[in-house]
């Protein structure tokens, strides 16, 4: 499906874990890998690409290629999310992977709001490959070769939920396990949410009904009423799932810039979050 991604790296003993989980992302598809590393302009007179850091930079290359992937490096210097999103671009990239600590990214000279800039522009899905989920390097590639073990599938039901759901339906056709379909009705709104509710469990039956036909192993339906935001990011928190798959809003909200729910989900998740950008600003 995503038969070549970018793998972000800074360098750091952080970066060791995403260079980990790199190498077992053939569960989603990737053969090949460009190992990215960025210098951010507003940083570049106090950063050097050293002798110590081509040398791990090249020895992060070959744990990626050892573990089956091809792997290709390319360095850059700019504003990160632009230059990640032009690196992506200039290989044709299917896919993005790059770290988080469920904040924000944690590549050391980039700024929090590096995660929600490189959703709103990129042309292509992004791995939020959160720290904390992954572990130490040891432990990351046995993560990450779950990925499809067990996903939680937060929809709203619009058209932008519905994009997501057809990166989920390929990915079903690749072997996914338990699909955790899940639509929040929204309890602000008084009126109708018997309606709402029953509407929401029809498409949720023919969602599922189309993963099972795609090659899911089982499929679990839950429509529950209350606040979008914090039930989502309850049940990301609870653990269990190998993965979240989600579509942020194309909110213009400093706060909050891609949506209420998609904010909660990143600070709450215990799992890989596969975000499906909006094309906000294409």
């Amino acid at each position: 499906m995503f038969a070549r991604a970018v793998i972000c790296t800074d360098l750091s003993p952080s970066s060791e874990s995403i260079v980990a989980c790199a190498g077992a992302l053939g569960v989603l598809g990737v053969r090949e890998a460009v190992l990215a590393h960025v210098i951010d302009i507003d940083h570049a007179d106090r950063t050097s690409f050293d002798t110590e850091a081509s040398a791990i930079f090249s020895r992060q290359a070959e744990a990626i290629e050892q573990a089956g992937i091809r792997v290709r490096i390319d360095t850059n210097v700019g504003y990160p999310s632009y230059a990640i999103e032009q690196i992506a671009e200039q290989h044709g990239a299917g896919l993005i992977v790059i770290g988080s600590r469920g904040k924000g990214l944690f590549v050391a000279a980039f700024s929090g709001s590096v995660s929600s800039d490189l959703v709103r522009i990129s042309t292509r899905p992004i791995l939020l490959a959160v720290l904390s989920a992954l572990g130490p390097s040891d432990q990351s590639s046995l993560v990450c070769g779950r990925l499809l073990s067990r996903v939680l599938f937060p929809t709203d039901l619009t058209h932008l939920s519905d994009l997501a759901f057809e990166y989920l339906l390929q990915l079903a056709r690749q072997g996914l396990g338990t699909v955790d379909l899940l639509h929040v009705v929204d309890n602000t709104t008084k009126s109708g949410v018997d309606v709402r509710r029953g509407n929401a469990r029809g498409r949720l039956a023919e969602m599922s009904e189309a993963l099972l036909d795609a090659g899911a192993n089982e499929v679990r339906v839950e429509v529950v009423v209350g606040s979008p935001d914090s039930e989502t990011a309850q049940r990301a928190q609870s653990g269990g799932h190998s993965m979240t798959i989600m579509a942020p809003r194309c909110d213009e909200s400093s706060e909050h810039p891609l949506g209420g729910v998609t904010h909660a989900v990143i600070q709450a998740v215990t799992s890989p979050v596969l975000l499906i950008p909006p094309g906000c600003r294409h």
